[in-house]
């Protein structure tokens, strides 16, 4: 996506906003069903081993880490 669109950093900064709303606003999730977020939705909740152990995605500050490089 970030090479499609051609602003890794606009990417980043959206995740991060995704990534503070889920922490402002805890939501009710299954952690069957979190995976399917695009941030992790238990995140305000530190996460249990078992959602990082099924997550889909690397953490956020990984994959903001990773946007940012490719913006430099």
């Amino acid at each position: 996506g970030a090479e499609i669109s051609g602003r890794p950093r606009s990417l980043a900064n959206a995740l991060r906003k995704l990534e503070a709303g889920a922490r402002q606003i805890p939501m009710q999730v299954s952690p069957a069903a979190a995976p399917l977020a695009q941030v992790n939705p238990l995140a305000a909740f530190g996460g249990s081993g078992m959602s990082k152990l099924f997550s889909t995605h690397p953490p956020t500050e990984e994959r903001v880490a990773r946007l940012e490089a490719m913006g430099a």
